[in-house]
């Protein structure tokens, strides 16, 4: 008995050093004793003796979802080279580029002329041909020009304006003075000489070759009938096609 005095002494002292043993659940029985004798059990620590300690809650991060793989680049289809369309091989030794079209005065066709109109066209047109066996070209067109406007509907000056462009380089104004000329007069072979000319400049090989073959049909030239062998040998490439 005096053994468990002992321990009992024991354990008192371990009381009045640390109070809170007294809350160790295992001592809940010493407790409810203590408190019916009308003893004060002094209040628990933050923990308690015996009780575990409440393990702080890790902070939760916000689950990061995993990126989407990147987008595979469209491949390219592999496009199948164009076939070469065949062309006939031609002899483009003295063509030259178009001139702009610079429109001329064409005078009103519908309107005829007077004799005295008639009579100035003419000497206009003889100052023309006088300029342009000069090699005044430029000269020659003025000329011309006045004359077209005093005498419209005259088919062989159109046409003979059409020749000078032809020597000033301007084939794509001199087709619209021979079209204006075959519109006067649809047997105008200057007319088709020229444009034929014009086309040839321009390496229309086939409108050409239609216009001066028509030109020697209808007057024989000999100028016209050399241009048309001129541009044969090219028509003869675009019929083999």
């Amino acid at each position: 008995m005096e053994q468990q005095f002992g321990q009992l002494k024991l354990f008192v002292d371990l009381l009045k050093k640390d109070p809170s043993i007294l809350h160790h659940p295992g001592l809940t029985f010493f407790r409810e004793y203590i408190e019916s004798l009308g003893g004060n059990i002094p209040e628990a620590k933050q923990c308690p003796f015996g009780e575990a300690k409440p393990e702080a809650k890790a902070e939760s991060k916000p689950e990061k979802k995993p990126s989407p793989p990147p987008a595979a680049e469209p491949m390219e289809a592999e496009t199948e080279p164009e076939p070469e369309i065949p062309y006939p091989e031609l002899d483009n030794e003295g063509v030259i580029q178009p001139d702009s079209g610079e429109a001329l005065p064409m005078g009103d066709t519908s309107k005829e002329a007077s004799e005295e109109e008639i009579e100035k066209a003419q000497e206009e047109r003889n100052a023309a041909q006088e300029a342009f066996s000069n090699g005044e070209f430029d000269k020659a067109l003025e000329h011309f020009t006045t004359a077209i406007q005093l005498n419209p509907g005259s088919a062989m000056l159109h046409a003979k304006r059409a020749n000078c462009l032809l020597k000033l380089k301007r084939p794509v104004s001199a087709i619209a003075d021979c079209t204006k000329a075959i519109e006067i007069n649809a047997d105008s072979a200057q007319g088709y000489k020229f444009r034929g000319r014009a086309h040839r400049l321009l390496g229309n090989w086939l409108d050409a070759h239609k216009d001066l073959a028509t030109a020697c049909k209808l007057d024989y030239d000999d100028t016209a009938n050399e241009w048309l062998k001129e541009v044969e040998p090219n028509v003869r490439n675009f019929s083999s096609f």
